[in-house]
């Protein structure tokens, strides 16, 4: 008897002590569900308050729009195929091979990339035959080279949309041997 005694009290422990994590659980799945809910009302419906007024402003609009593109997320477009380019160096043949990727948050000068592919790869290739084998070897050369050729992308965007675009140039991979 005496044992049946304990196993009934450890029974009611243990029914009590589960109600109290199911209570804890419940909780806890409340807390964060609200909490879920109350991040993506603000996600929403935070941006449509200034669309809405971007339409309505007419002249402010272009300013507003400069500003949302500036909060989008970047968009990165990586060049199929690397440049691979050769030296002459003190009488020896030299090779870089340079695979490329650029940045920006217009999805229109992605676009705009794209479909002018064959004229912007023809003048980086351009630009990147022009230069100094040995001054690559550098980080100051690479960085320069950098600057070169989203100058040269944004010329080139800019005589064939109007406006460049483009934030930035990386370099993926950046082979010299």
């Amino acid at each position: 008897m005496a044992e049946e005694d304990n196993l009934d009290v450890g029974a009611e422990e243990g029914k009590k002590g589960g109600k109290k994590k199911l209570i804890i659980i419940i909780a806890l799945a409340v807390v964060l569900l609200g909490g879920g809910g109350a991040a993506a009302y603000f996600f929403f419906f935070s941006g449509s308050d200034k669309a809405a007024s971007a339409e309505a402003g007419g002249g402010a609009a272009s300013a507003e729009a400069a500003a949302d593109l500036s909060k989008q997320p970047s968009i990165y477009l990586k060049f199929d195929e690397p440049f691979v380019l050769d030296f002459v160096v003190d009488g020896q043949q030299r090779y870089l091979q340079l695979n490329m990727t650029v940045k920006s948050k217009d999805q229109s000068q992605i676009d705009a990339l794209k479909q002018n592919m064959p004229l912007i790869r023809n003048s980086l290739v351009l630009l990147f035959s022009s230069q100094s084998f040995n001054d690559l070897k550098t980080m100051k050369g690479k960085l320069a080279l950098k600057k070169s050729a989203l100058e040269a992308i944004n010329k080139l965007l800019e005589q064939q949309t109007g406006k460049g675009g483009i934030d930035a140039v990386l370099f993926t991979s950046f082979v010299m041997q």
